[in-house]
């Protein structure tokens, strides 16, 4: 069969952008004698592939955010494309069972690890056999909604392809030339952060196996091998979610990467174990920069609403023993938490600059769909109307609803929002040249968003340099600086604003409207 997946497509110089997820399935689905293309979801272009390659199946893998925009898109295609089938797929899906009742042109989603199961799937529906009891589906047939026990972990990890990179590259060549790829070296996450789908994700698989998976180290080093021989390649990025489980396996791990591969790497790592030892083996290793989560300065919002469970001296000794290391440090972080104060928010920069981190980088709390923190939301009234609306009620939501998830903002009803979100913009340079907490007390306090967005962007762009050492030609950098311009919150605001306006006018005219702008309408 012909699978098309739609999806953004990564930028080509901006980190960690690879969707690995499609990459792991193309490679399975082409493994099984499936063709597997993709394109970006705009009606023109996948319109044009459409023709190129006429699929029997189009993809979607979804997050709250950005669901009902796809939602929008896929309802396009379809009333184009009478006889294509549509599966979702992505966190939205596996924690919503209801998104298939709820969205009528949706004709499956799956939940969970589908590597295998995509594949007997879409075996079974290509030979129209049961493919609606296939597990870790759920599958609308004959007017029924058959929903399916999800299957177990695969417990090796060595036995699945490498991701297809193909798939990106080939569609998408600026994105092959890019000289930062993404790499996993492990599944599963022990740690029950109550932002993160993991720990529910842990809890629907629990007696289906083991959480903790790691591919040998053998084979992470073979497919970087393979990837540098076929791309370019100057910097690794892990994307495990803590690469630091396991001293024995970091040993070994450093022990042959730094004389196979001797790339400089950058990975995401728990500060609950961050040893002298685990730290000495990744800088043997190349590593140049380790991604960390501090989350919250506050003890209470970090370890009882966040469930974090760290103290302050974990905090203040790992980083330390990271900066003695030589290896640079980039703080995750969240503001805005429910049941907190502007004083709690301040206190994380504090915590930030105590650690004399080289980078922080900080959200709102967004409440994702399915999550501990995102169910105690709605139990405790503490979402706004608008979040409610576009997490909840997603087709009844407004347009500007569907897109505020990539505000900025927060769908939480929080005190001092406008501080928060200052402070939100300007705690990386806060933090970087050490300033007086009086003076942030003053700085958030001014009506500056437009600055402070510009100050934000810009020395994001910098410290990215820093944190991530790859060579850019100067037509790379200028490129970079565009992309890193077009990833700002307004800019991804008005663009998915008109494309979901767009959407709406190509259905209207699929069904006989007369737009007022006729000159618009003629472009699809």
């Amino acid at each position: 069969m012909k699978i098309l997946f739609a999806s953004h497509i990564p930028n080509q110089h901006i980190k960690d952008k690879d969707p690995l997820g499609i990459m792991c399935l193309s490679a399975t689905l082409k493994q099984a004698n499936h063709e597997v293309r993709i394109c970006s979801p705009e009606v023109r272009e996948t319109g044009k592939m459409l023709e190129e390659f006429p699929a029997d199946v189009i993809a979607y893998s979804i997050a709250t955010g950005d669901h009902s925009f796809y939602i929008d898109f896929n309802r396009v295609i379809k009333n184009r494309h009478k006889n294509i089938y549509s599966v979702f797929g992505g966190p939205h899906c596996t924690f919503n069972p209801d998104f298939i009742t709820e969205n009528l042109d949706v004709d499956a989603m799956a939940t969970g690890e589908v590597d295998l199961t995509f594949v007997d799937f879409i075996n079974s529906l290509e030979s129209d056999g049961d493919y609606h009891l296939t597990p870790n589906f759920h599958v609308r047939r004959d007017g029924e909604i058959y929903r399916n026990e999800v299957s177990n972990h695969i417990p090796d990890l060595d036995d699945l392809p490498f991701p297809d990179r193909s798939v990106i590259y080939d569609y998408y060549p600026k994105a092959a030339v890019g000289k930062v790829k993404s790499f996993m070296s492990m599944r599963g996450c022990p740690y029950p952060c109550t932002y993160c789908h993991n720990h529910k994700f842990n809890e629907m698989m629990k007696g289906k196996g083991k959480i903790l998976r790691r591919r040998s180290v053998e084979n992470v080093i073979e497919e970087i091998l393979n990837v540098s021989k076929n791309y370019p390649l100057e910097l690794v990025y892990f994307r495990d979610d803590s690469f630091n489980l396991g001293a024995d396996w970091i040993e070994n791990f450093s022990e042959q990467y730094s004389k196979r591969v001797k790339l400089p790497f950058v990975c995401t790592s728990h500060l609950n174990g961050m040893t002298e030892n685990v730290a000495r083996n990744l800088k043997k290793a190349g590593c140049v920069t380790v991604e960390v989560g501090i989350e919250a300065g506050n003890t209470r919002v970090r370890n009882e609403i966040l469930k974090r469970h760290m103290k302050d001296e974990t905090i203040i000794e790992g980083t330390k023993i990271l900066r003695s290391n030589g290896i640079k440090i980039m703080a995750e972080n969240i503001l805005g938490n429910p049941g907190s104060s502007l004083d709690e928010d301040l206190e994380t920069f504090t915590m930030n600059k105590k650690c004399k981190v080289d980078y922080v980088n900080a959200h709102m709390l967004q409440p994702m769909f399915g999550t501990d923190i995102y169910e105690t939301a709605i139990k405790e009234k503490e979402l706004t109307a608008e979040g409610y609306q576009a997490t909840v009620e997603g087709e009844k939501a407004s347009q500007e609803d569907k897109i505020s998830f990539l505000t900025g903002d927060s769908f939480l009803k929080i005190t001092n929002r406008e501080e928060r979100k200052r402070l939100n913009k300007l705690i990386a340079v806060c933090v970087n040249f050490q300033l007086p907490l009086f003076l942030v007390k003053i700085l958030i306090h001014l009506p500056l968003h437009p600055v402070y967005s510009l100050v934000n962007i810009a020395f994001k762009g910098y410290a990215g340099s820093k944190l991530y050492p790859y060579t850019l030609s100067i037509k790379e950098t200028i490129s970079t600086v565009i992309n890193v311009m077009k990833m700002g919150r307004s800019n991804i605001d008005k663009r998915l604003g008109k494309s979901l306006n767009q959407f709406l006018l190509v259905e209207k005219l699929d069904k006989g409207g007369n737009p007022a702008n006729q000159k618009l309408g003629e472009l699809f």
